[in-house]
């Protein structure tokens, strides 16, 4: 029942003051104010219940927005980090262009950088190091200077900068150190740092990826959560550990639909909590959830009184909304409403009703 055209057919039986001339035990249908509004006006006896599909669904939306925000602050804000950095190493390289030697006075500052962005962090600081070797006029003291600072580099950082330092010294002269010469490993320096900002970021960026395709799995209930999902669900958390809440969040509202009618009486939704560390969207979910509880679990009483009802009533209708749907695309809101009537039969494999005069 949770589609537009009913929502409209209810809005017409109550302008007109006609009531329906049935009474369903319990009417499905999603969080639409206005629909809600209307079915209590048409079927006043009836009980309401939220379709379980929508309330898990306005519930994760809202997770899923807060790990768009996660996945921001752990990683896009440390590639942009990246990026930036090897921005200003094009500049440099574009100011190198027009003189013979950089001074320090040419340098700009290098953007700040959290120190929890530990990889961007430590290219800012190798980069920092490098900048005072392409200020070193003398060739024998530019080659020398910048031998030691690539062993305290390598000394310091190991693996991750082994592949930087070594590409520089195979450009080493292997005769005398000049002036050409220092141009030259000078000109490489500022490439190599550029490459070293794409090596660095690499990683970060195949985590990017990877996340984004295994943020849902903290959305999986436990029916259906294999030995397998199992394990990389904990590995995920043990990864993101900031994330546990919104699993818990999530098997916490979807326990409604799994424990028995008798013990359903909504303290999964009293123990939500907005916070203002969660996004707007996840603390409107919250709320939302909190206004309509009673029609959340609406069908447990139902159930409890009627158990000839089929379980497949309650919980996930969202199915057959869509095949409601279907008749009323493909421009057939022009057809006859006989045609509309029989189209909606032939797709529900159902009796289809007309209140509506």
């Amino acid at each position: 029942m949770g589609v537009e055209n009913f929502e409209n057919a209810c809005h017409t039986l109550i302008t007109v003051k006609i009531q329906a001339p049935i009474e369903p035990f319990i009417i499905t249908c999603d969080f639409n104010p206005s629909l809600i509004a209307a079915i209590k006006e048409i079927f006043p006896n009836s009980a309401i219940q939220i379709d379980g599909f929508h309330v898990m669904q306005e519930l994760n939306n809202g997770i899923k927005r807060d790990l768009k925000l996660y996945a921001r602050r752990e990683f896009r804000e440390e590639i942009t980090d990246f990026l930036e950095l090897r921005a200003f190493i094009n500049a440099l390289q574009e100011e190198r262009k027009k003189i013979d030697l950089l001074t320090t006075a040419q340098i700009p500052p290098i953007k700040e950088i959290k120190r929890s962005h530990i990889d961007a962090w430590m290219c800012k600081e190798v980069i920092e190091r490098m900048l005072a070797m392409i200020t070193i006029q003398e060739p024998d003291t530019f080659f020398r200077t910048l031998d030691l600072e690539l062993s305290a580099l390598l000394k310091e950082h190991g693996s991750l900068l082994s592949e930087f330092c070594g590409a520089l010294r195979e450009k080493f002269p292997k005769r005398r150190f000049t002036l050409k010469g220092r141009d030259r490993i000078q000109g490489e320096l500022l490439k190599k740092l550029k490459t070293l900002c794409v090596s660095v970021r690499k990683p970060l960026q195949e985590e990017v990826s990877g996340f984004s395709k295994e943020r849902f799995i903290i959305f999986k209930q436990p029916e259906n959560v294999t030995e397998a999902v199992k394990e990389h669900l904990m590995d995920f958390l043990d990864r993101h550990p900031s994330l546990k809440e919104y699993r818990e969040m999530t098997l916490m509202v979807g326990e409604i639909y799994r424990e028995p009618y008798h013990l359903v009486d909504g303290r999964q939704i009293d123990a939500l909590t907005q916070k203002p560390e969660y996004s707007d969207k996840l603390n409107t979910a919250i709320a939302t959830l909190k206004k309509h509880k009673s029609e959340i679990i609406a069908f447990a009483k139902v159930f409890l009184e009627h158990p000839e009802l089929g379980k497949a009533c309650r919980a996930n209708m969202e199915w057959l909304n869509k095949r409601v749907k279907a008749p009323f695309k493909a421009s057939l809101n022009r057809q006859s409403l006989d045609h509309v009537i029989n189209r909606m039969e032939l797709q529900l494999g159902g009796e289809v009703r007309n209140f509506i005069s």
